[in-house]
């Protein structure tokens, strides 16, 4: 897979291209079925893939935000790499961009970039005051003789499954739900810098965790969780707040990794998120707390069985 920055004034020399347009955050199931019919129509007509992804979320350049979001723009490009597509054009999303027409926004697609045919979900919005839709892209494509593919939302039991609705449910704790809506464990990635070392004297060393981009970090709570450190996978739990039992005012992600004893500050991790075990208690001494992190731990092991036999 190859990205290539591009802008308004770009040309490229790519021939035959067929785009999935959307914001991608999370590559949650729906955003996977429109990939999967980009390499259906690569299969039939022999067209190269592509991906058109902005540098930042439109929202956040109209609105003049930082918004957290489930991914961040090299986390899409991860996960497009096992995808089987063939470009990402990178484009920088800026008042130009933001103020084209709809079909001045498709001109540039199928004269810039050679786009011969586009798959967007049904409820896709692009260019000025998102005045342009799915149908839109229909019309303009059918009188250029080009083709699209206009694929229906997916839905989980009956909800519509969208990053706004999974970001909702990561914010509530309700990670279950939200990994069924991704397909996939959610994760967030950071760098392990030292702490207050109080989890190594009470037995339960962890990982503290400096987030490398602005993820939506799941509610307050302990979690049985899988860390990804140098392309392996340990399984271990997070907790996530200010741990009321110190009176801490911090905000942290603090991962305590099983069969694990290395030193890793300043070292990336990744952590999964699988199942959420319990919210943050303020304990009356550090011997209860302990405790309760024994029977976490014990917790775990047990869903590490059930967790064995699944995968």
């Amino acid at each position: 897979m190859e990205c290539i920055k591009i802008d308004l004034n770009s040309k490229t020399y790519i021939k035959n291209v067929a785009i999935a347009l959307g914001n991608f955050d999370g590559f949650h199931i729906g955003h996977r079925q429109l990939i999967n019919e980009l390499n259906r129509v690569k299969k039939e007509k022999k067209f190269n893939t592509a991906i058109l992804l902005f540098d930042i979320h439109s929202k956040d350049f109209i609105e003049n935000t930082n918004s957290k979001r489930l991914m961040s723009f090299n986390d899409k490009l991860e996960i497009l790499d096992k995808m089987n597509i063939d470009y990402v054009f990178k484009i920088n999303f800026d008042d130009k961009f933001k103020n084209l027409l709809p079909d001045e926004f498709l001109d540039f697609l199928t004269k810039n970039i050679n786009v011969k045919h586009i798959v967007v979900g049904d409820d896709y919005r692009f260019s000025k005051d998102k005045y342009g839709n799915a149908e839109f892209i229909y019309s303009y494509m059918k009188k250029k003789n080009l083709t699209v593919s206009i694929l229906n939302n997916v839905d989980y039991n009956g909800e519509k499954i969208s990053s706004t609705n999974i970001i909702s449910y990561i914010s509530l704790g309700k990670i279950e739900l939200a990994n069924k809506f991704l397909g996939r464990y959610y994760s967030i990635k950071g760098t392990v810098k030292s702490g207050f070392r109080r989890g190594r004297t009470m037995g339960f060393p962890t990982a503290n965790l400096f987030l490398s981009y602005n993820y939506i970090v799941p509610k307050e709570g302990v979690y049985f969780t899988k860390t990804l450190y140098k392309n392996k996978e340990y399984f271990s739990f997070t907790s996530i707040g200010n741990n009321p039992t110190f009176q801490n005012k911090n905000f942290t992600i603090e991962t305590h990794i099983f069969d694990f004893d290395k030193d890793i500050y300043d070292e990336n991790i990744e952590v999964f998120f699988i199942k959420k075990i319990r919210d943050n208690i303020k304990f009356n001494s550090i011997e209860e707390l302990i405790e309760k992190l024994k029977d976490d731990k014990k917790y775990c092991k047990e869903l590490i069985k059930t967790f064995s036999k699944e995968e």
